[in-house]
């Protein structure tokens, strides 16, 4: 069912709604995971510094005096080679470092660079522009994670942990891993914005759907005018038929002509029976309002009885409504809709039931709802068949075959104005045996 203009601009106005909320929670959660990653980050560094410190320990740290000649000593050559040996299990790790200190100035004891690298540290070489939570390590022995901080070396973020002398809290040497700052912000950045990519799919798969639904209902918006302004223009024409074969009728005497007559008068009048169902479908599927008014419901169906005798008469079919209709029984309806639906379901329970039979409209109600049954004896709907029932233009297999005329959109209609109701339609058929159609109406 086509939504009235006021029900398509809430249902804009929540999109528009949902993407700004997923926008915001997008940068929100953003910004909570690049904190969480920078944490993570920080952790990761400072236990592996730790880790590096608890291995080496003390004991080599002894024989290195902190001048240039420690290069000379199979000591320093082999620190030198277990840092390479950490560096290169630590892909992230830009260079791994024994830091000393002596009268407040730190130096380096070793790290892992060969002399050509930008980040080489000759053993003694000072370093000047240690922090102060650097320095401070020496004296307090407590692990850090510096950075990111820009000095002659680049810029980085370094962990640092201290390696204490033997039964002591005295620190021998501090353990120093820099991680580039370029592969640190990669990391945070990263964690950062898979929520902001996330939420950018879901903005855009919301403003995709939104424009697509738009451009669907513009396109259903078309449609129904150029249906409604055809079915206008197509009354006239059809009533003139009509008017002509009906004078034909009166005039004329001739068998073959009267025939010819009644021919043409029927063709008219299923054409005009179609060109009042699609514009009545336009009518309700185009946003307009319903008219809703206090309305008697037995006077309606009443109404509808009335105009539907002479068909069936013709094939000698009683129409009955059953006893436990009450005299009187306001509803708040549509009448022009709801006459329209009730009217389609009693025209097709004529149309289909068997001759010299009974048509009977029922009344049911319940706490919450009134219900119209309407009961034929004829066709019925093939079991397979039933769930396509209420799609537009569908004509039961049976039902093509019985040569009645008609287009598939009465029951279209009727569910149609049932559900702008607030109501429903339903079956009960057996093939061969007959069909009850329930018309419920929300009290």
């Amino acid at each position: 069912m086509r939504l009235t203009p006021q029900e398509q601009d809430k249902i804009h106005g929540r999109a528009i709604i949902a993407a700004l909320l997923v926008t915001l929670l997008s940068v929100v959660t953003s910004i909570l995971l690049g904190m969480t990653a920078q944490d993570a980050i920080h952790e990761t560094l400072s236990e592996r510094s730790q880790s590096i410190a608890a291995a080496l320990g003390p004991r080599d740290i002894a024989d290195l005096a902190g001048t240039a000649a420690d290069e000379k000593t199979e000591t320093y050559q082999d620190l030198k080679t277990t840092l390479a040996a950490i560096k290169k299990a630590n892909p992230d790790t830009r260079s791994v470092y024994l830091m000393g200190q002596k009268n407040n100035t730190v130096f380096f004891y070793v790290d892992s660079e060969q002399p050509e690298s930008d980040v080489y540290s000759a053993a003694g070489e000072e370093y000047p522009e240690a922090t102060q939570q650097n320095r401070n390590m020496f004296s307090n022995g407590q692990p850090v994670v510096e950075g990111p901080l820009t000095d002659s070396y680049g810029t980085f973020i370094s962990g640092l942990a201290p390696i204490f002398k033997n039964d002591s809290n005295q620190v021998a040497a501090v353990v120093g891993i820099d991680v580039d700052v370029g592969t640190y912000w990669n990391q945070v950045i990263f964690m950062a914005l898979m929520p902001l990519l996330v939420g950018l799919i879901v903005v855009l798969i919301i403003i995709v759907f939104e424009r697509i639904r738009r451009h669907n209902a513009e396109l259903l918006a078309l449609r129904s005018e150029l249906v409604s302004v055809a079915s206008h223009e197509l009354r006239t024409p059809i009533t003139g038929i009509r008017w002509a074969a009906e004078s034909m009728q009166k005039i004329s005497a001739d068998t073959k002509v009267l025939k010819l007559a009644d021919a043409i008068k029927n063709s008219a009048i299923s054409l005009q029976n179609s060109t009042n169902d699609i514009l009545e479908l336009s009518h309700a599927t185009n946003g307009h309002e319903l008219a809703v008014k206090p309305t008697d419901l037995p006077s309606l169906v009443k109404e509808v009885l009335a105009t539907q005798n002479l068909s069936a008469q013709q094939k000698e079919v009683s129409l009955v409504m059953d006893s436990y209709w009450p005299e009187k029984l306001t509803v708040n309806v549509d009448p022009d809709q709801m006459r329209r639906a009730i009217h389609n379901v009693v025209s097709n329970a004529i149309k289909y039931t068997r001759n010299n039979t009974t048509v009977t409209i029922s009344y049911q109600r319940d706490a919450k709802e009134h219900k119209i049954l309407v009961t034929d004896l004829g066709i019925g709907i093939p079991a397979a068949e039933q769930s396509k029932v209420f799609r537009g233009f569908y004509r039961a297999s049976n039902a093509v075959k019985s040569d009645a005329p008609g287009t598939g959109l009465g029951l279209y209609l009727v569910k149609t104005v049932m559900e702008r109701h607030g109501g429903t339609v339903s079956f009960a058929s057996e093939e061969n045996k007959g069909t009850t159609f329930t018309l419920t109406i929300p009290k």
